[in-house]
């Protein structure tokens, strides 16, 4: 069934509600039969590489995804704004929170960032700022409970004295290019407001959002028609770190991993796109086969050898996915392509400490999913193998 997301201001007839709410009530005995056949038969399968909380995810929004209709799952999910759903979680486990309010201007909507201090700020030097975009296929708000717990996570790795969470408009209601023309405006508080450099941010997204990070840096090469331009990157300064967790990296589609090992399929992905509504062939839409792409990422990853050459806008990058999500073709190749990243297959046995000498890299993590950090943050654990190899790689930025 098609997503519908209905715009701002309407309002269902009461019948309709009562119905949509009877309907998913129905649903419920359904979904609970799959999900416990599902787990079960995970958890019994030999090939089954996952733990069983990593399982108990999985088979979760597997079933979810195939009772509910996509357009009840979405309007569930947007009952919980990114703000709201940030302010909430800070308060319930004390963590100091404010947001800021970037005002409109004739290209940008009004822009708000949310400001949290990890629990453990850095105490060093020069402690980096984390601007985190998020997931959700540019429809979806931002999920507290999976991505906080995470991205604190990797603020602690990094030593960052404080997070930036993005709150961008969502679609349909907000097409593209509006949430790349917030992101550019998040960077531009930090460079005009903040005074910090590129240097001193770490740019880091999950799936769309990390999408957008991508989208951010080819801006910055080849200003985006409709899109506000961007001063304060100083000449030959490049951010000290950019994060890509499982991230969209192409309209053409591309070929999945392992059967049944993700909850994303192709065909979501299209329907967010339908909302989302990119312009064909521009490399700020389709990072590996936009036109131009190859002359924008030789500049924002130039090629390396021997530690000389140009430098580029990143110091480091990172592209993380799971060998059984639907991404996997796409991210190798943006990973190969545009960033040029050194391949390491990681399993749950690897040693992470063969990331340390490696600043441009690709992690295929065996048998993970789409976003597997953010799920395993989710049910409390945290021997994730795309958890474990993110830390790592961040703690050396």
């Amino acid at each position: 069934m098609t997503a519908t997301i209905e715009p701002p201001g309407h309002k269902p007839t009461p019948a309709a509600g009562l119905l949509d709410k009877a309907y998913f009530y129905s649903l419920i005995p359904l979904f609970v039969l799959r999900l416990l056949t599902t787990l079960t038969l995970k958890l019994t399968s030999p090939t089954n590489p996952l733990h069983w909380r990593q399982t108990l995810a999985l088979a979760y929004l597997q079933s979810q995804r195939a009772t509910f209709p996509a357009a009840q799952i979405t309007a569930n999910l947007r009952r919980t704004p990114t703000g709201k759903g940030i302010k909430h979680y800070c308060q319930k486990h004390r963590i100091p929170y404010n947001s800021i309010t970037l005002p409109p201007t004739p290209t940008t909507p009004q822009t708000t960032l949310h400001s949290v201090t990890p629990p453990s700020p850095s105490t060093t030097t020069t402690p980096p700022t984390l601007l985190y975009f998020h997931g959700g296929g540019y429809v979806n708000p931002l999920r507290a409970p999976a991505h906080l717990p995470f991205v604190l996570s990797c603020a602690t790795a990094c030593r960052a004295r404080e997070v930036l969470f993005l709150e961008y408009g969502l679609a349909p209601e907000h097409r593209y290019p509006t949430q790349l023309a917030q992101a550019v405006a998040a960077l531009r508080y930090l460079f005009v407001e903040r005074g910090l450099g590129a240097a001193e941010i770490v740019m880091a997204g999950d799936s769309a959002g990390a999408h957008l990070v991508g989208s951010v840096l080819g801006h910055l090469v080849v200003g985006c028609p409709g899109v506000e331009g961007l001063d304060g990157l100083g000449e030959g300064e490049g951010f000290r770190g950019c994060l890509f967790v499982s991230p969209f990296t192409t309209m053409g589609g591309g070929g999945g991993g392992r059967k049944g090992g993700d909850y994303l399929d192709w065909g979501q992905v299209g329907r967010f796109m339908e909302a989302w509504g990119p312009r064909e062939g521009e490399v700020w839409a389709d990072l590996c086969r936009g036109v131009g792409g190859r002359e924008v990422w030789e500049r924002v990853f130039p090629v390396r050898k021997d530690g000389g050459g140009k430098k580029g806008l990143v110091k480091k990058a990172m592209v993380a996915v799971g060998t059984a999500e639907v991404f996997l073709e796409s991210c190798r190749e943006f990973a190969s392509e545009c960033v040029r990243a050194e391949t390491v297959v990681a399993g749950r046995k690897t040693d992470m400490a063969v990331l340390d000498a490696v600043d441009f890299v690709l992690v295929e993590c065996e048998g993970e999913a789409h976003v597997q950090p953010a799920l395993d943050a989710a049910v409390g654990y945290h021997d994730g193998v795309m958890m474990r190899a993110v830390l790592r790689w961040l703690a050396s930025v």
